[in-house]
C-alpha cells in the first residue's frame, strides 16, 4: 500500500506543473499534506460500498482512499478534463480497478446507481456543495466535507440550504500538518415545506 501512495505522490510531482495539480514539490510534502489528510476520512468509511468524490482535482481524497479500501467503488468527479486525464493516468498506472474517473459538472451529473457517501475536499462552501449535490443524495446518503478551521466550518454550516442539516463537525489532526483541519458531517432531510 505504501508503494502505491509513493507512486501516486511521484506522479503528482511529475505531472503537477503540467496540470496545475498541487503546489507541493516533494514526495514527503504530498504524503503529509495530501495523502495523510485524505486518509483522515478512512475511519468513517464504514458500511460503505460506493463513494462519490466531488471536485476531485488531482484525485483527492478519492485516490488515497481507494488504495486503502479496495472493496469500495469510487467515482472521482471533476469538470476539468485535464484533471480527469491525470486521474485516469493514475488509475491505469497504479491499477486501481475500483476507481471510475468522470468528467462532468456535478450539477449535470446523472448516476445510474446511488452512492452511499458523497465527499469533497477543498471544493466549495458548504452551501454551494450541498446545493449542487442535492439531486445525487437521499436521506440515506452519508455526506462529508473536508474543511480547514472549525470556526469557519461552523459559520458555513449556519447557511446550509433548506433540505440539509449539520450532524457534526469533528476536528482532525493530520500528523505533520500545522493547519487546522476538520470534517463536516451532513445529511439530507426531507423538506416538509416543499
Amino acid at each position: 500500500m505504501q508503494d502505491k501512495y509513493r507512486a501516486y505522490s511521484e506522479l503528482l510531482i511529475k505531472w503537477g506543473g503540467v496540470f496545475n495539480l498541487t503546489a507541493a514539490r516533494t514526495v514527503e510534502q504530498i504524503m503529509t499534506e495530501h495523502v495523510q489528510d485524505s486518509l483522515s476520512l478512512l475511519p468513517f468509511l464504514t458500511n460503505v460500498t460506493s463513494v462519490l468524490d466531488v471536485g476531485t482535482g488531482a484525485g483527492l481524497p478519492g485516490i488515497p482512499l481507494s488504495i486503502a479500501r479496495e472493496d469500495v467503488q469510487f467515482k472521482l468527479l471533476d469538470s476539468r478534463q485535464k484533471k480527469i486525464n491525470f486521474v485516469q493516468h493514475v488509475v491505469t498506472s497504479l491499477q486501481l480497478p475500483n476507481v471510475q474517473p468522470i468528467c462532468s459538472r456535478v450539477e449535470t451529473l446523472s448516476l445510474s446507481d446511488r452512492v452511499d457517501m458523497v465527499v469533497s475536499r477543498a471544493f466549495a462552501s458548504l452551501y454551494d456543495f450541498t446545493s449542487v449535490i442535492d439531486g445525487l443524495c437521499d436521506d440515506n446518503t452519508q455526506i462529508i466535507a473536508m474543511k480547514g478551521r472549525v470556526e469557519q466550518a461552523k459559520v458555513e454550516a449556519e447557511q446550509l440550504p433548506r433540505g440539509f442539516k449539520l450532524l457534526n463537525i469533528e476536528k482532525v489532526v493530520v500528523p505533520g500538518v500545522a493547519k487546522e483541519r476538520c470534517l463536516v458531517f451532513l445529511a439530507k432531510q426531507e423538506d416538509i415545506y416543499k
